[in-house]
């Protein structure tokens, strides 16, 4: 299929299922990179977007230095891992999926390193973000929208930092064939 592992380890190196129409994996791997892994993330942009500009606006403010962090460091993730994916299928011999007897190339360290960093780091500052409102804010409700973004991109990063790592790590850790990712 040519699938980079560090998009889905669960679709490297996978075939069609044409002698065992039963076997889900290939289903399932599809599902979790679109809905679960892509969704996420874009998810994800789009409300570090939507804070910036709409409810941490005052470029003054401690919350818009947090929130352009929080923006720039997921943008370098997502820019590392479009590029990798870019130059693997710009290749012939599509250099970090498994398939025809090839182990799979892994990232350079300095990408790996970019990715895990930025994912860790976007998530460090939507924490302090969340904690600088509460303890600089404690009148805002409960009810406002910029506050559940937060509570709810913190969550969403947790979760796709997580798929994201478990990715990396699977491929590099096993040299089984993955049926199942989580």
């Amino acid at each position: 299929m040519g699938i980079p592992y560090f998009l889905s380890a669960q679709l490297d190196g996978t075939q069609d299922q044409i002698d065992n129409p039963k076997d889900s994996s290939r289903l399932e791997g599809f599902i979790g990179l679109f809905f679960f892994n892509i969704a996420v993330w874009v998810t994800i942009v789009g409300l570090d977007i939507h804070l910036l500009a709409s409810e941490f606006d005052d470029h003054r403010s401690q919350a818009h230095v947090l929130q352009t962090g929080a923006l720039v460091t997921v943008s370098v993730a997502a820019c590392t891992i479009i590029l990798f994916t870019v130059l693997h299928y710009g290749s012939d011999d599509r250099p970090f999926s498994s398939g025809d007897a090839k182990e799979a190339r892994t990232l350079p360290p300095f990408a790996t390193a970019m990715i895990a960093g930025g994912l860790r780091a976007t998530t460090g500052f939507s924490y302090l973000l969340l904690l600088t409102i509460i303890i600089h804010s404690p009148h805002m409700n409960s009810s406002s929208e910029a506050l559940k973004i937060l509570v709810a991109q913190v969550c969403l990063k947790h979760f796709g930092s997580a798929m994201a790592l478990a990715n990396a790590r699977l491929k590099i850790y096993t040299n089984q064939h993955v049926t199942n990712a989580a």
